[in-house]
């Protein structure tokens, strides 16, 4: 029986099979061959390969059954199938013409296509590709493609993606390979500031060796381990990010996780991002190129129609203003690890300025895209603008209670993007938000950990799917050394919450019940380079298992001999073995929860305060230095987190100028804020007892008993 196949981005390709034979069509690049039987495909008289028979074949069909992704023999024959192809990817067709066909035929013979060594083909391949006006593939890249194609898709490079100014951006875009066969796909649209390719950036598409080493890093990256770090034609970012494994691309989701499970993909870049010219922070421009994309999207071929947004980090600070404009397609988005208030969660949390984070944050970015400018520099906006103020609002995201379903995240302990989703969590619809309480290295977890949460989601809202539904509230919570499990709620703050006050007191612990001795301790207003830097309260060994999981807060009473002071607010636990637990899930040093607030910026908005997550007003009119000898209550806001203490262990809260805590081995804490101390001199001290309360508000939830999801 003669059946109809498909060789997706082949046209004119001759095709053989028992008494049929011909070239794949120009409209669906169809073939025809008989069930059962083999199809022996060529180019003039150099054979390709042959394979049985299907509806669906590719490159990889045409070598026997079980063959390896990277054969010798697989990737000579795609190499020359991709050297053919105009572009970087699969954005145009293989057409074998008379002329294509004369110059395959011409070096047929010197073509080994079972040749042991790829590189052997790279004498012959140049000259075929020179008489044709193409650029062969490197072997690197070949994988590249070969990687994807095992994995049931393929990448459609550097798409022009119309602007209804007249102007265009680039984007890749991953599909699934049965959109062959005419079948749509809801599509999963992301936009960052750091470029599309793995691991970030993009090359000069008018530099070839920039396209090479791009491609030879990606294939490393997915074939090397973390001890080989991936090389790009950019300066490093640092040995964190060459070294990191778990994301393909910063704040983007990974294309080998989301377009398998039948997606489409596009990556975006917007102006002045690797490709895309323009500025880069030109007020509207990202969320107008944004929300084109989008509608762009849903429009393609490829497309059912149903877009989602999807994103970490930057990748999801971006979606928000897109969402408020409701472009067409758009269902659902992504806005994992998210900030909402640009001052507060970002470059002001607490009122301390995270000025040496932005500006590493802000050079990675122009390092990514060294072709274009900035429009600003939030670097040097931030000493220049100390308090909040509207300039910040135009740089936050606008959330309301939308009725587009959104799934929000939030890592502990990181340090940003520690409490935007719970504020857009209070401000929206709790029937169509989810929330996750992830690690703090959240960048894989969307890709991995949490990827079966995040897809539950989407096939919900972009193919229709009722069931699975990911739960309303997921809390990793963790246990110590590495291990955590999912904790599942129904909604947040945590059915059951308790919110219990551990009170300092003046012999140095850390008690339920409130002091009865009055008494002052002091430290240095500049952490030590070695020992111990403030003060400590350690409690009695716990009498039960406690697990904690919300907002915290702290209460303090404080003076200093300088005009202002910072006061870092750390909760750890003490094993019974008399050592921190390291709640990382990379075994380090990790506090349960960790909060931090400028003394001068003390004001309370008392209207949005609440008793466990205190709001600060941080205007300049309520600006309020320290006066010599005065005694203020400082309400320290601490971000949420999660984790289990044993019955056994002891709670140990530090009271720091800083997040410097030398005394502890291994703890490296983010060099990320600058702390009033690092240039200032002076003495900070916490009154304690004679009617002032000093304590920690930790909220406190229902043991679930077991390990449910136990992940080690």
């Amino acid at each position: 029986m003669t059946e109809r196949g498909i060789f997706p981005n082949a046209t004119g390709l001759s095709y053989r099979c028992d008494t049929l034979e011909g070239t794949t069509t120009t409209d669906a690049h169809a073939f025809e061959y008989t069930a059962g039987k083999a199809v022996t495909f060529s180019i003039g008289r150099l054979e390709i390969g042959k394979g049985q028979g299907k509806a669906l074949m590719t490159i990889t069909d045409l070598v026997p059954p079980g063959t390896p992704t990277f054969d010798p023999k697989l990737i000579n024959r795609a190499r020359l199938f991709y050297s053919l192809i105009p572009g970087q990817g699969f954005e145009a067709d293989l057409v074998v013409d008379d002329k294509v066909t004369k110059v395959i035929e011409k070096y047929a013979d010197r073509i080994n296509l079972d040749a042991p060594d790829p590189s052997d083909l790279d004498g012959v391949l140049s000259v075929i590709c020179g008489e044709l006006g193409l650029v062969p593939k490197t072997v690197a890249h070949t994988r590249n493609h070969l990687r994807r194609e095992s994995a049931g898709f393929k990448v459609l490079r550097d798409v022009k993606i119309p602007m209804k100014d007249g102007g265009a951006i680039f984007g890749d875009v991953y599909l699934p390979l049965e959109h062959a066969q005419g079948e749509r796909y809801p599509v999963l649209v992301s936009c960052t500031l750091y470029g599309r390719r793995v691991f970030h950036s993009g090359p000069d598409l008018e530099v070839h060796d920039e396209i090479v080493a791009f491609e030879e890093a990606e294939d490393l990256w997915y074939t090397e381990g973390p001890d080989v770090p991936i090389e790009l034609p950019r300066e490093s970012w640092g040995d964190h990010w060459d070294r990191q494994r778990g994301f393909e691309n910063i704040a983007s989701f990974n294309t080998f996780t989301y377009v398998p499970a039948g997606y489409a993909m596009v990556k975006i870049d917007p102006p002045g991002v690797s490709q895309t010219p323009g500025k880069r922070g030109v007020p509207g421009e990202l969320a107008a190129a944004f929300y084109e994309a989008v509608e762009w999207s849903a429009e393609q071929s490829w497309s059912d129609g149903n877009v989602g947004l999807v994103g970490s980090s930057y990748g999801a600070n971006t979606q928000w203003a897109v969402a408020s404009l409701r472009p067409k397609g758009l269902k659902c988005f992504v806005p994992y690890a998210t900030d909402i208030d640009t001052y507060r969660d970002a470059v002001y949390p607490g009122g301390i300025p995270t000025r040496r984070y932005i500006t590493d944050w802000f050079s990675r970015v122009k390092r990514s895209s060294p072709k274009w400018g900035d429009h600003i520099d939030l670097a040097e906006m931030i000493p220049q603008h100390p308090f909040h103020e509207p300039l910040w609002d135009m740089i936050s995201a606008k959330v309301d209670s939308s009725d587009i379903p959104c799934f929000l995240a939030a890592p502990q302990i990181f340090i940003i993007h520690g409490r935007g989703a719970y504020e857009a969590w209070r401000a929206r619809k709790p029937e169509n938000t989810h929330l996750q309480l992830t690690d703090c290295d959240y960048y894989p977890w969307p890709s991995r950990e949490a990827s079966n949460k995040v897809t539950q989601f989407l096939d919900n809202h972009l193919k229709g799917y009722e069931y699975p539904k990911p739960e309303a509230v997921g809390i990793q919570m963790r246990l110590g050394w590495g291990t955590w499990y999912w904790r599942k709620e129904s909604a947040w703050p945590v059915p059951g919450t308790t919110h219990i006050k551990w009170h300092l007191n003046a012999d140095g612990k850390l008690s339920r019940d409130e002091p009865m001795d009055e008494l002052t301790v002091s430290y240095a207003a500049n952490a030590p380079a070695t020992g111990k830097s403030g003060v400590s309260f350690v409690s009695a060994p716990l009498e039960e298992d406690v697990e904690m999981a919300g907002h915290f807060s702290a209460v303090l009473n404080v003076s200093s001999t300088a005009v202002d002071a910072d006061v870092v607010v750390t909760l750890w636990a003490i094993s019974d073995a008399g050592e921190i637990v390291p709640y990382s899930s990379k075994s380090l040093p990790e506090p349960v929860a960790k909060g931090f607030l400028r003394a001068s910026h003390r004001k309370l908005d008392l209207e949005k305060t609440l008793p466990e997550r205190p709001w600060h007003t941080h205007l300049k009119d309520d600006h309020q230095p320290l006066q010599a000898g005065e005694v203020v209550q400082l309400d320290v806001e601490i971000f949420p987190a999660a984790a289990r203490i044993k019955k056994g262990w002891k709670l140990r809260l530090d009271v720091t100028p800083s997040e410097s805590q030398p005394d502890i081995p291994s703890y490296l804490p983010p060099d990320m804020r600058n702390f009033f101390g690092e240039e200032n001199e002076g003495t900070d001290s916490i009154h304690i007892g004679g009617g002032r309360s000093n304590f920690i508000y930790c909220p406190v939830v229902p043991v679930k008993q077991g390990y449910p999801n136990l992940v080690m």
